[in-house]
This record gives C-alpha cells, structure tokens and sequence, in this order.
C-alpha cells in the first residue's frame, strides 16, 4: 500500500469521525463530557466503580413537577428525590435550554427555556451521578406546549390545516401524543372535503421529529359517542338540579339516536364498498415532518391513487396557550 493510499485513507477516517460528532444532539455532547469527567474523577480516587457506588449511587427520581412552557417562554420544572452533591442532569432536546438551576440532596430545580418559532415537544431528563456516572431517566420531563395551528401545502395540491381543539389547554403534564382536528382542503375551495382528528407523536432521535396518525373512524359516528361520553360526565355531577338533570336526559336521548343511526348505516351492505371507495379517494393515514431550523418539510402517505408519498412543506404557528 503506498504513503498516498495510507494517508487519504487516514483523512478518510478523520473526516468521517468529525462528521460523526456533527451529527451529534448538543445534549448528546453535554451528555459525553460529563461521563468523560466521570471517568477521570474515578481514575483519580484510584478505586473500582463497584467500590465507588456505595458513596455515589444510583440517583432516585420521585416526582417530576413542571410549568406550562411556550415557545420563546420559561418555566420552571422541580424534580423530588435523593441525589448527592455534583450530581449532573441533562435535558435531552437542544430547544429546551437550562438558564437556571439549583440542586440539593432531595431536589433538583431548573428553569427552562423554549426556542422561539417551535411547535409542539417534549424533552427527557437523565440524572447522573458524579464517578460512577450511574444514570436514571424520566421520560418526558418537560413539555412545550400551548395551541398550535399546522398549515401543510401538498405536492397533489391540497392544503392541510391541523388545529388544536379549542378546549385544549397548555400541559403541566407532559403526555407522548397530542390531538388535533385535521381538515384537507382541495385547491381553489374554501370548505374542507375532508375532516379527521388525527394524533401527533413527536420524537427527538429522528429525522422526521413530527408524526401525524390520521384516524380512520367516521367523522360523524366518532362526534357522537364523544358528545354522549361528554353528556354521560356531566350526568355524574352531584349538584345538578331536577331542571338540570331532565335537560342532559334529553340531551343524551338525541345523541344515542344519533349514534344509533350512524351505526345502523355501518350495517347496510353497502356501506363496505362505499368505505373501500372511500379510501382509494383518500385513504390518507400519515404525515411525517421533519422540521429543522423553523423549516418543515415531509411527505403524506395516502391511498396508491393519491400518492404514496406526497411531498409537504408547511409552517406551524402558536395560536395560545
């Protein structure tokens, strides 16, 4: 092998471990440098990890509490448990950025901060303890929330606008999955051909961060067994007065009978072939957006005669907390 080879396979090498660390969250290299001094701090004191455990133990995470965080806003989010001194902790979504913090042995406490012009995330936490560098995790921590309104332009020519529903509120709990009411509109019309509630899933680790699941069911049979739940609920209020009471009876009997006639439909014969038609019409099922830098891009996966995958872009806007 000649000098030359040898060397641009070295430069090879080197370029393809710096493009390696690019790739890298910055909370994956936050992540790094502490278990990197974790490792030094172990070499220093001359000891083995199980030996060292004893003093520096796993990190106990009891309750994580957290405040309503907006785009561009800070909360704060508590964490209650038993940490010793030193303990480090890393919230895993370089949107989330700590500008204050304070720990002691029963509580960690850390206010947060979103980046401007983001939609809708959540952020886990690791605790790691100093030497051993042992590691506990919560899940979804901390979450950016509000109400957000997604305006999606389809290579078919089709605008898709995604809303939060009005009585959604900013979570101080943070949940995997967010509901919105999908409506799909045909180039040129004002009205939606189309409406679904659809569920989106947002994770850090991929490229495609955004996952809209767009349900299936019937619009129309799903609004009435959730108007009868809703008016079941309020059944169960204890001051309701007789008035009250005979109203909501009322009220119930007109959404069974609603419920009743949308599934006496489902039962006709045809209701199949019309579903199935249905579906090779529109049939859409997802949306995956990658979103970097406020620019969102994706595509839209439908039935085969509207497209496999149709190319998105689009932008996201806070409508509220």
């Amino acid at each position: 092998m000649t000098a030359r080879r040898i060397l641009s396979m070295a430069v090879l090498m080197l370029l393809g471990l710096a493009l390696g660390r690019a790739a890298l969250f910055r909370f994956q290299e936050k992540e790094r440098a502490i278990r990197a001094v974790c490792q030094e701090q172990l070499k220093k004191l001359g000891i083995t990890r199980e030996v060292a455990k004893a003093k520096y133990p796993t990190p106990e995470i009891k309750m994580v509490s957290a405040g309503c965080l907006l785009p561009g806003s800070t909360a704060d989010v508590v964490v209650s448990g038993k940490f010793v001194p030193d303990t480090k902790f890393v919230f895993e979504n370089d949107n989330v950025e700590v500008v204050k913090e304070n720990l002691t042995a029963t509580e960690y406490r850390a206010t947060l901060k979103a980046a401007p012009g983001i939609g809708p995330q959540t952020a886990d936490l690791q605790a790691i303890s100093p030497v051993t560098a042992i590691t506990t995790r919560s899940d979804r921590a901390a979450t950016v929330g509000g109400k957000y309104e997604w305006t999606l332009d389809s290579g078919n020519g089709w605008k898709i606008v995604a809303r939060s529903p009005a009585d959604k509120a900013c979570p101080t709990k943070p949940s995997a999955q967010d509901t919105y009411e999908m409506a799909f509109y045909r180039k040129g019309e004002a009205n939606p051909f189309e409406k679904r509630t659809a569920t989106l899933y947002f994770s850090v680790h991929d490229s495609t961060n955004y996952h809209f699941v767009i349900s299936q069911e019937d619009p129309k049979t799903k609004a009435g067994m959730d108007d009868f739940a809703t008016l079941m609920k309020k059944m169960g209020d204890p001051n309701l007065t007789g008035q009250q009471r005979d109203q909501l009876m009322k009220q119930m009997e007109k959404a069974q009978q609603q419920m009743q006639s949308e599934i006496a439909k489902m039962t006709d014969p045809s209701y199949a072939q019309k579903v199935q038609a249905q579906r090779q019409q529109f049939g859409c099922e997802r949306v995956e957006i990658a979103a970097q830098a406020g620019v969102f891009k994706g595509q839209m996966r439908c039935a085969d005669s509207v497209g496999a995958r149709i190319a998105l872009t689009g932008s996201v806007k806070l409508l509220g907390r």
